[in-house]
């Protein structure tokens, strides 16, 4: 008995020392930031726009724009988008010599802005731009340099949202395929280090056309998206030659997105097109429609889009007034079944005959706007879900008006036609 005793004896100490211990185990690691893969986050950052000439000009202000401005984010995310891209040059605010130390104002004044943007719910994008000191001269000394810069930016934004993105770098033109190849694998390695599940942007070489996407080498990675940019065609988009519109022109557009969307399918790695646009001077009409042509196409695809906006010549929002044009319209309200094909012609009597093609059976109704130079969009007219014309007849004479048509759903948001301009003057007698 007493051997049992004594048995039993070491039997509750031991349960009661398991029992102190196991309220004295330190609390288990938390789990690692969970990060949405590149299929998940695709669909949801599909309507964009950049912040151009603003962070990557030398040193910022130095082009045709103030500091950028926390209040942009809001006017970003109250009129709809939902990923804005951030260009972004480093070489000029990275010392020249190992280890090529990043100034802490510029990162400092970076991570503010990027701050804004995630702050407010947006898929923020930050890149390498402009970087030329690097595409001129690809030096052992010079990818050193850079790689340092992205070690200094994956390091300093590592534990922010997934929401940010990385991109490799912007239109490397100068530097060979095999180069692009080898520094997309390069700087993608680096990143993994600390941050081995946020998504990375790679594109191929030269301007970053296309082309140069569908035959850039694809680094084995889980997390990728590839990127693109396009305006084509470059005399009339870029230089404002001539109209753009045209069956032929129309079809060249959808199958470059049907092109990119079979390149995406058959590597499983989501695509954007983060540059395109025409100019302000382009010629109006050809320009909305190349504009609706694009988005209409990307959305069609799921093909993300950022649109550039240079606060320039591609101007779209206007930064001092806080105001939009109608690009603006296009860019959110663009859908494959959008009211397209809108025509307008003024008739003898002053009139206009407003006609368009329906690609919704099920709209609930139809809404025609109406602006002049001198007033916004405004409704002037409701018609029935299968309207596919409509006779404005409150035109004043010598004035240039612009018309829209946009399809209204109860299930759906509201899809609208690129807008049409159109001077209203009778023929002298």
């Amino acid at each position: 008995m007493k051997y049992c005793l004594s048995c039993l004896l070491v039997i509750f100490l031991l349960l009661l020392n398991c029992s102190e211990s196991s309220t004295m185990d330190p609390e288990p690691d938390p789990q690692p930031q969970s990060f949405m893969t590149p299929q998940e986050a695709i669909g949801q950052m599909i309507r964009g726009i950049n912040i151009g000439n603003t962070l990557e000009p030398p040193f910022e202000g130095d082009w045709n724009n103030g500091p950028l401005q926390e209040y942009y984010f809001d006017d970003y995310k109250s009129a709809g988008f939902t990923c804005v891209r951030v260009p972004v040059r480093w070489g000029t605010h990275t010392t020249d010599l190992a280890p090529f130390n990043v100034d802490a104002n510029w990162m400092n004044r970076v991570e503010q802005v990027v701050d804004w943007g995630l702050a407010r719910g947006l898929f923020i994008i930050i890149n390498g731009h402009h970087e030329d000191w690097l595409k001129q001269d690809y030096s052992a000394t010079n990818q050193a340099r850079y790689d340092s810069i992205w070690s200094q930016i994956a390091t300093r934004f590592q534990n922010k949202s997934d929401k940010l993105l990385f991109e490799i770098i912007n239109e490397p033109f100068g530097l060979t395929r095999t180069q692009v190849d080898e520094l997309n694998a390069r700087v993608l390695g680096i990143i993994r280090k600390t941050n081995p599940q946020r998504i990375v942007i790679f594109s191929g070489n030269d301007y970053s056309n296309l082309s140069f996407l569908l035959n850039a080498s694809i680094p084995q990675d889980d997390y990728l998206m590839g990127y693109y940019h396009s305006y084509d065609p470059w005399s009339f988009a870029g230089q404002g030659n001539g109209t753009w519109g045209t069956e032929a022109d129309r079809n060249a557009n959808k199958a470059a997105f049907e092109q990119a969307a079979a390149w995406s399918a058959t590597n499983n790695i989501p695509v954007m097109i983060s540059e395109f646009g025409a100019v302000r001077y382009c010629e109006y009409n050809s320009r909305m429609r190349h504009y609706f042509t694009y988005v209409e196409n990307a959305v069609a695809n799921n093909v993300a889009f950022q649109a550039w906006d240079d606060g320039g010549d591609f101007g779209i929002y206007d930064r001092a007034n806080r105001s939009w044009p109608e690009v603006k319209d296009i860019l959110l309200h663009t859908y494959p079944e959008s009211p397209t094909s809108l025509a307008t012609t003024t008739n003898p009597d002053v009139s206009v005959s407003i006609a368009w093609e329906n690609r919704r059976s099920s709209s609930t109704q139809i809404v025609i706007e109406r602006r002049t130079n001198d007033s916004d969009f405004a409704e002037i007219a409701q018609l029935a879900g299968d309207a596919s014309q409509y006779l404005d007849t409150t035109p004043v004479n010598n004035t240039v008006y612009y018309y829209r048509v946009i399809s209204k759903l109860t299930d759906q948001p509201d899809m609208y036609s690129y807008p049409r301009k159109i001077f209203v003057a009778t023929a002298p007698n």
